[in-house]
């Protein structure tokens, strides 16, 4: 059976126009079946990376301003002033920062790590000035959202210069994990006990240590060409 090029619609055998458009049908090639060939004229141009992460960025700005004055609306209209909203605010203006940057500097380290901390530093401020004080923003929160961005420009800094991406990658991820939990332990213990206290962080990093070695020497084995069949006696 034909189809009509034009509208695509199926036609019995001789018809030699299309009887919904009116399209005059070629005639096809001798034991050849017509078939309606794809439109490329689709009026638009497909999107590119670049203009597709531009459109989220612009789609997320609009959410987040939108929620802002809602959340602010209601605050004032029940409290007669902002109260709890501020806390809302707050986190609507630190993730719009956080999707700002990675929308448009994650490849920018110079731009993108000192960003990063200092809207993460920020966030924990001003969530710590509402409970009326900064004790918390001084420690635990200062040295953990400074050594969380220090490990993450390793991992990334790593990811981008080294010509063989591959598990190497996630080993080097993991191991910075388990550096940051050591980290994160000592200086909540700092804060709570005013003494360095290791238990559970020192678990979490034995076990990361002997993952992160094996895909490291998983992928660099795999990279000298190992076969794995003969490697694993399969």
């Amino acid at each position: 059976m034909n189809i009509c090029e034009k509208c695509g619609v199926e036609l019995e055998e001789g018809l030699e126009v299309c009887p919904l458009c009116h399209n005059p049908l070629k005639e096809k090639a001798e034991g050849q079946p017509k078939t309606r060939e794809p439109d490329t004229d689709q009026g638009y141009a497909p999107l590119t990376r670049k203009e597709k992460v531009r459109l989220f960025w612009e789609l997320s700005s609009l959410l987040h301003f939108s929620a802002l004055v809602v959340t602010l609306l209601i605050d004032i209209i029940t409290n007669g002033k902002p109260s709890w909203s501020l806390y809302v605010i707050i986190s609507l203006a630190a993730s719009y920062i956080y999707i700002t940057l990675l929308s448009l500097a994650v490849r920018k380290l110079w731009i993108f790590l000192p960003g990063l901390l200092i809207n993460s530093l920020g966030f924990i401020a001003l969530i710590d000035v509402l409970h009326n004080g900064i004790d918390w923003f001084v420690n635990p929160g200062l040295p953990l959202a400074g050594f969380f961005v220090l490990l993450l420009g390793l991992v990334m800094a790593f990811a981008y210069r080294t010509s063989q991406k591959g598990f190497n990658i996630i080993g080097f991820a993991a191991l910075a994990s388990g550096v940051y939990c050591i980290l994160a332990e000592v200086f909540i213990s700092l804060a709570n006990k005013n003494e360095v206290v290791l238990s559970w962080s020192v678990i979490v990093a034995a076990s990361i240590l002997p993952f992160s070695l094996f895909l490291f020497f998983f992928h660099y084995r795999l990279r000298r060409g190992t076969n794995l069949r003969r490697f694993f006696h399969l």
